[in-house]
């Protein structure tokens, strides 16, 4: 049987490989972006020790075309100067997830449960009883070290806490049902979960300050007052009545109808969204403090300045406040909290690095390589907490919107890779954890593969730049201008340059750009987002 000796020795030599070879010691620090979502991350206890795990075991080198682990095996088993298969065998099928301890045996271990898939496992550990405890959560990566015996990684984090065992033990049990099937996890959302979250005493505030602090944030990125109260009355509204889509319909929304940077903005309505949630199943029928009064208010004045039917407004107006009947239905609070804040953000982009991995696996590391764009989408849908959540209005939206305005791509085949790389994962998604995402995508998807190079090329001939501001929906293109309709219905013609005229369709979405008094056609996005968004 293996001894941590041992696999210390073979850490050791893996690292000796590593510092010999200048492009993969240049990848292992352009990772640490991935690998830690935060800065202050980077210095929690044993980090460096899980960003070493995870390099050298779980992810896809660019400069060796593989894992490291699997790349190296020969001159790795070289320098250990033995043939190794045992050792070799710890470090391949060595077991990253969160173990709670079952029971403990004096001066031999202690019994853990895997509380992604459910497996028993002893690990090998003198000090058991002096460490550990029934009922710790155990973070990080088991080694087999032979006879169905376990190592625990030095850098595994124990945490002692009964409500956090509780609540991941809810979870995953949700995650299960809804997936049906063995849960998989890997070392990078390990991280993510249950290391690089901001801390828990500065992501809750008081629900006034958290929403002192949205309206800040908000403010910061140019949106108008009376725009910010009404985000956020809508976001302490979804919270309430446990509606997840909540903060994705209100980034459409701003996506369409403002210049502001979205990313940011999905921060701060996911954090708001997360703090009233938890008031809101804390104490439900609570009623509303001073903050949520203005914001009612401020609604009630914007709708009734765009003409809202007034009966409706004061009916909203009431709930808001709290003032409907103790019975009503609006009232009722969710029978379970399942729909509740995202459990698990980062999520999606773990699916995509279990997607490369396995791809690198089964197809090669060329293909891999291939898809390695999928990340994009990763770092695109990193506030989702359920994968299952994923539909085909972020696919939509990414594809169609994000790949054009905020990926950086300018190229019409780095484009293209970007969204076969999407449809890959959609299909996998589907073929191994059944989440219908081909299903969803696929009859999008050959739309978006003939529209993307064209609003590309549209943009490059934009005579005034990309354009900001509202959108608008082609109506017809005739010559060399083209007739627009605002989503309120209204009508307005604006020139094109010959170039634009070629690329620009009926049914097309344009933002405008403005020189002086002439405005011309920016951004184009394809048709589908019209559709998307109306």
């Amino acid at each position: 049987m293996l001894d941590w000796n041992r696999v210390e020795l073979g850490f050791e030599r893996f690292l000796e490989l590593l510092l010999r070879d200048a492009r993969v010691q240049a990848e292992l620090e352009a990772s640490r972006a991935t690998f830690f979502a935060w800065p202050e991350a980077a210095r929690r206890p044993l980090s460096e020790r899980r960003h070493l795990e995870w390099f050298l075991l779980e992810r896809p080198c660019d400069a060796l075309g593989a894992v490291p682990a699997i790349a190296w095996q020969e001159p790795w088993r070289a320098a250990l100067g033995e043939p190794s298969s045992e050792l070799a065998s710890a470090f391949l099928e060595s077991l990253p997830g969160a173990f709670e301890v079952t029971s403990l045996v004096a001066s031999e271990g202690l019994w853990v449960r895997d509380l992604f898939t459910g497996g028993e496992h002893p690990v090998a550990a003198s000090h058991a009883t002096e460490t550990f405890a029934v009922g710790d959560l155990l973070v990080g990566r088991l080694f087999p070290a032979g006879g169905g015996v376990h190592l625990a990684s030095p850098a595994v984090t124990v945490l002692r806490s009964p409500p956090l065992l509780a609540a991941v033990r809810h979870d995953l049990e949700s995650m299960r049902r809804a997936r049906r099937g063995v849960l998989r996890i890997q070392q990078l959302e390990l991280e993510h979960l249950f290391h690089s979250a901001v801390p828990v005493e500065a992501a809750r505030p008081a629900p006034g300050e958290g929403r002192a602090r949205a309206r800040v944030g908000l403010a910061t990125l140019g949106l108008e007052p009376r725009v910010i109260e009404s985000l956020l009355l809508r976001v302490a509204r979804g919270a309430r009545e446990a509606d997840p889509r909540t903060v994705t319909e209100l980034l459409n929304e701003l996506a369409f109808e403002t210049p502001i940077e979205l990313s940011s903005a999905r921060l701060v309505l996911t954090d708001l969204w997360d703090i009233e949630r938890a008031v809101a199943a804390g104490a439900p029928g609570t009623s509303t403090a001073e903050g949520d009064a203005a914001a009612a208010l401020a609604a009630f004045d914007a709708g009734r300045a765009q003409g809202k039917d007034l009966e409706q407004l004061f009916r909203d107006l009431e709930r808001d406040l709290g003032l409907e009947d103790e019975g009503s239905e609006s009232e009722a609070a969710p029978e379970e909290d399942e729909a509740g804040a995202p459990d698990f953000p980062g999520v999606v982009g773990a699916m995509v690095e279990e997607f490369l991995w396995e791809s690198a696996r089964e197809e090669g590391s060329e293909r891999a390589r291939e898809l390695d764009p999928a990340r994009l989408f990763g770092r695109y849908a990193a506030d989702v907490g359920v994968f299952e959540d994923l539909g085909v209005t972020r696919l939509v939206d990414f594809a169609a919107r994000w790949l054009l305005d905020e990926s950086g791509l300018g190229d019409e085949l780095e484009l293209l890779r970007a969204l076969d790389a999407l449809a890959a994962f959609c299909r996998w998604s589907e073929e191994h954890h059944e989440v219908k995402l081909w299903s969803a995508f696929e009859a999008s998807f050959t739309d978006l593969r003939q529209a993307l190079p064209r609003h590309l090329r549209l943009r490059s001939a934009a005579p005034h730049g990309a354009g900001q501001g509202a959108t608008f929906e082609v109506l017809a293109v005739e010559g060399e201008s083209a007739t627009l309709r605002t989503r309120a219905g209204e009508e307005r013609r604006v020139p094109l340059t010959a170039a634009q005229a070629r690329e620009l369709e009926a049914g097309d979405v344009v933002r405008l750009a403005q020189r002086g008094r002439t405005s011309s056609v920016g951004a184009g996005y394809p048709a589908l987002l019209a559709r998307l968004v109306s």
